[in-house]
């Protein structure tokens, strides 16, 4: 019998193989409980990660769907000019706000905007050209009288020829991106058309926009009746009117007073609304209802040339999704108000529309040509140019061509050009 005191080197080493076993288990169980967690921690990121990606592919898959119910449009071949293929590139976009009545369909709206019989076709109530720099995330909007009197090219009947630039719509984007690159030598990457619903939908998605009014507002052709002064929220149809109102009148000095000033102080409200507008669209852009409510009105009521994919859509919206009211900047054409064949028209004031363009165009290149400034005035609507301007007669002119500037011999501008720097406070502005 072996004595426990006193082991025999036999029983040593039977203890010591039990022990490297023991141990040996011990670290298996280690081993397996630390691959175990890091399973489990693998496996929740994977998870996480997972969900993320699904989620991301399901918000893909809605945004493609949604996205591909906006009207698309088809501009002939040659007519748009290709987006840059430099990352941070500027291109133009020409936006437009439709005047059809062809969503009209009940009295209401017959009243609101009247109908097909007495206002056939299309024209473009609004045209803004935006041009986009990647680089600086700012967005230069150059906007165009409706009325401007122009050359439009081609072979239409009533609307080729010297024309109101709207009735070029008529046709199409097609020819009115023509008229703009040969009178004004801009190119058009893309197209965007919103109808009048379309404004009222969008605005009443994200429930109305805030814009602080100093003084009452009336129009009885749009409808706009502004009541109030000071901060208020407006619905999608007041902001409608509100926009395209053309025969506004405010109240001051305990008086209504007539502004007089048509589509030039109309394209100052206009301003007033997209910048009160995308300040609600940030406000609201955690608001998931909002944001599908927007994208909802959006799909139904806007159309987009078929060269604007959805992906284009989706990385321009991601690109510009800081961009604030400052970055946003405004300019007019200066213009000549005269009457041609018993029409009020507005002649291209070219000696000061030539240089605007160019600055309009050179921005996000890195040039900045210095464009003339309107001079300024005390009170009231600023209209002022150089004397010999083309069509400073207030005669049709045969071309938008203006003559030789050469011979220019004052820089104080007569009072038949507008330029729509004007103050008209009454406007409003966001809150």
């Amino acid at each position: 019998m072996s004595d426990p005191l006193n082991p025999t080197p036999q029983h040593s080493q039977t203890t010591a193989r039990a022990a490297r076993r023991a141990a040996r288990r011990e670290k298996r169980r280690s081993r397996t409980r630390r691959q175990r967690w890091t399973r489990r921690v693998i496996g929740g990121v994977s998870a996480v990660v997972l969900l993320a990606v699904a989620a991301a592919g399901v918000g893909w898959w809605y945004i493609n769907y949604r996205l591909g119910q906006v009207t698309r449009i088809h501009v002939q071949k040659g007519v748009l000019a290709a987006t840059p293929a430099k990352p941070g590139a500027p291109f133009n976009v020409m936006l437009v706000g439709s005047d059809t009545r062809s969503f009209v369909h009940t009295h209401s709206q017959s009243v609101a905007f009247g109908n097909t019989s007495t206002y056939g076709g299309q024209r473009s109530d609004v045209l803004i050209i935006a041009r986009f720099v990647p680089a600086t995330k700012q967005i230069y909007l150059l906007s165009i009288p409706r009325d401007l009197w122009v050359h439009i090219p081609g072979h239409v009947q009533y609307i080729s020829g010297m024309n109101r630039i709207n009735a070029s719509f008529n046709e199409g984007p097609g020819l009115l991106i023509k008229t703009v690159k040969q009178d004004f030598g801009i190119s058009i990457s893309h197209f965007a058309e919103v109808n009048f619903p379309g404004f009222e939908r969008m605005v009443t998605s994200v429930g109305g926009i805030r814009i602080d009014f100093p003084m009452k507002l009336r129009d009885y052709y749009s409808g706009l009746s502004i009541q109030h002064t000071g901060c208020q929220l407006i619905s999608g149809g007041m902001a409608l009117a509100y926009v395209r109102s053309r025969h506004l009148y405010y109240y001051r000095n305990g008086q209504w007073n007539y502004d007089g000033m048509s589509d030039w102080s109309r394209i100052l409200r206009q301003d007033v609304f997209f910048h009160a507008l995308l300040a609600q669209v940030k406000a609201n852009f955690t608001n998931p209802l909002a944001m599908n409510n927007l994208l909802t009105a959006a799909v139904h009521n806007l159309a987009f040339d078929s060269t604007l994919t959805n992906s284009d859509l989706v990385h321009l919206a991601l690109e510009f999704r800081s961009t604030t009211g400052a970055d946003i900047h405004n300019e007019v054409l200066p213009t000549i108000p005269t009457v041609i064949n018993g029409m009020d028209v507005l002649l291209p004031a070219m000696r000061y529309d030539r240089p605007m363009i160019r600055k309009f165009l050179s921005e996000g290149t890195g040039r900045h040509p210095g464009a003339p400034k309107a001079a300024s005035t005390s009170s009231g609507h600023s209209t002022s140019t150089t004397s010999g301007d083309s069509a400073s007669s207030g005669t049709s002119p045969s071309t938008t061509s203006p003559p030789s500037t050469t011979t220019t011999t004052t820089t104080t501008p007569p009072a038949n050009v507008v330029f729509d720097t004007q103050s008209e406070p009454w406007n409003g502005t966001p809150c």
